[in-house]
């Protein structure tokens, strides 16, 4: 009998379809597919999107749902890159959607690539340029004895949509949302007026109540963007407040979307929607340093860098800061006989 951790053996008897690499970016899980999607060709990341979910839908399913992922699982696939000076292109899914954008995903992609040997990073800080549907982003890795010890992103131009609209909610009555867009569009939601605090104590009710503001939101209010004619629903809830014990430029959050998930992370495109908010209203100004907390008291420390404009709305650049860890490699197989070739969701 063959020693049973010879793990060569193993995969000479199962034939892998995917390959991912697995990390979580201050608790958040990215799944990074490194292999099995083939080539995604496309001379835009939109149009490698479109290829992507014409063609190759089903290993979404596969890595997203159960049994092989679950609603917890954000992936992402690596391309090649769109533009002259990005090292690579990423296009983000989970179990329900593709978001056109996904902070962690990107830390996580950063410190998976730079891990497997795929990205060269000298001491100190490297920048490293990466195409998404929603733009070309700037990262930046800082390494220390070898270990990506950090990563920053300057996200996608943020901007405040609408605010204080008022929505009926399901079984809740009536909510006041403000509707920001970063790479797509937030329902961000201050908890104060709620009575309910973004904690894990929270979670169900809150999750809950995110996904009814998404449905509600897309049946009673209109969004658009002004660039991005395909940018024209509301995907994301966010709820949030300020952190009564860390003084008036930190706070907490909690991001509920795709298949009633909540983000572990503090949420990358998140931190950058509530950063345009406080901004909009006059709480922060630029470059002024701020830290977002999860529920799990992990953090992103984010700061407003730069005012531009999206058409005629004034938008801002948000540059957050964050960590991530690799957690293991995953070769996906598939029996012809498995009657759960795309998954499910419970």
């Amino acid at each position: 009998m063959p020693p049973f951790h010879d793990s060569t053996r193993l995969l000479k008897t199962l034939t892998p379809l995917i390959t991912t690499v697995d990390s979580h970016t201050e608790g958040e899980i990215t799944r990074l597919i490194l292999d099995g999607t083939g080539n995604i060709p496309g001379a835009s990341m939109m149009e490698k999107l479109a290829f992507f979910k014409s063609h190759c839908d089903h290993l979404r399913c596969r890595v997203t749902r159960e049994p092989r992922g679950s609603r917890e699982v954000l992936a992402a696939a690596v391309t090649e890159p769109v533009s002259p000076e990005a090292s690579f292109g990423l296009i983000y899914m989970d179990a329900k959607r593709y978001p056109y954008l996904c902070g962690h995903a990107t830390m996580g992609a950063v410190v998976t690539l730079a891990r497997t040997g795929f990205l060269e990073l000298g001491p100190g800080e490297n920048r490293v340029l990466i195409d998404t549907p929603s733009g070309t982003m700037e990262t930046r890795a800082h390494v220390e004895k070898g270990e990506v010890m950090s990563v920053e992103l300057d996200m996608v131009p943020s901007f405040v949509f609408d605010t204080q609209r008022e929505i009926r909610v399901e079984g809740f009555g009536k909510v006041k949302v403000d509707l920001v867009c970063t790479g797509g569009f937030f329902a961000m939601v201050d908890t104060a007026p709620l009575g309910l605090e973004p904690v894990l104590e929270n979670r169900e009710i809150l999750v809950d109540l995110g996904m009814k503001i998404i449905a509600a939101a897309n049946e009673q209010l209109e969004v658009w963007h002004p660039a991005r004619p395909e940018v024209n629903t509301v995907d994301v809830t966010e709820f949030y407040d300020v952190d009564p014990g860390s003084g008036p430029q930190s706070g907490r959050g909690m991001v509920a979307y795709g298949e009633s998930h909540m983000d572990r992370s503090p949420c990358g495109t998140g931190t950058a929607a509530k950063l345009a908010l406080l901004h909009h209203y006059g709480k922060i100004g630029m470059d002024e340093p701020y830290v977002n907390s999860s529920p799990l008291g992990t953090r992103f420390e984010a700061r407003l860098k730069k005012k531009t404009k999206i058409g005629n709305m004034d938008a801002v650049t948000v540059r957050i800061k964050g960590r991530a860890w690799v957690t293991g490699i995953h070769h996906f197989t598939m029996d012809r006989t498995d009657p759960f070739q795309q998954g499910y969701m419970i």
